[in-house]
């Protein structure tokens, strides 16, 4: 398996809305190899996911996987998911700040208002219309990945820029003195 180069912060690719992926492309062999080299990036790096333009790729296309981490240890997990040509149909009122990082953005973090519930629609790995329905974690790594695939990184969402930090000052200072706001 190869592990795909990643786009970093800076890179155009990070502020352009990818493009929509055809139906008839989600099942080629090309389509599901790039797909399964996704999770292993993802995974190798760390990540709980990943969209088509943090690899260059400007299309419609993410993977999320969520695993209890170091940084995460009370999150609900999320089976391996792959999402094209989502669309979030709906959200909560209510939005949680809470950390978040990027794959593209390495060993930064900063506060980022997220809607603490959403129903997203979008195609699965069989080009199958699927629609879920999630919370907490699950709901921002869901917006992250879409936020990707429309241009839009976390940064771009943070209210008070003075929250952004590097990872070793936030493993230093939020998460020794426990003030993850994990959900």
């Amino acid at each position: 398996m190869t592990r795909l180069p990643r786009s970093y912060f800076g890179d155009p690719v990070l502020r352009a809305r990818a493009k929509t992926v055809a139906n008839r492309d989600i099942g080629t062999r090309s389509f599901q190899r790039l797909m399964q080299e996704m999770f292993f990036t993802m995974r190798r790096v760390g990540g709980v996911g990943l969209a088509a333009p943090q690899i260059g790729k400007s299309i419609q296309l993410a993977v999320i996987e969520i695993r209890t981490t170091v940084l995460r240890p009370g999150i609900v997990p999320l089976a391996p998911t792959v999402i094209i040509n989502p669309v979030i149909v709906s959200h909560s009122k209510e939005q949680v700040v809470d950390w978040e990082g990027c794959l593209s953005f390495p060993n930064a973090r900063g506060l980022v208002p997220r809607y603490k519930e959403i129903a997203v629609a979008y195609f699965d790995r069989h080009g199958k219309k699927q629609t879920a329905h999630v919370q907490g974690f699950q709901a921002r790594v869901f917006q992250h990945e879409i936020d990707h695939l429309n241009g839009t990184v976390y940064v771009d969402r943070m209210m008070d820029m003075k929250s952004l930090m590097t990872l070793g000052e936030f493993k230093k200072r939020v998460l020794k003195r426990g003030a993850l706001r994990s959900k």
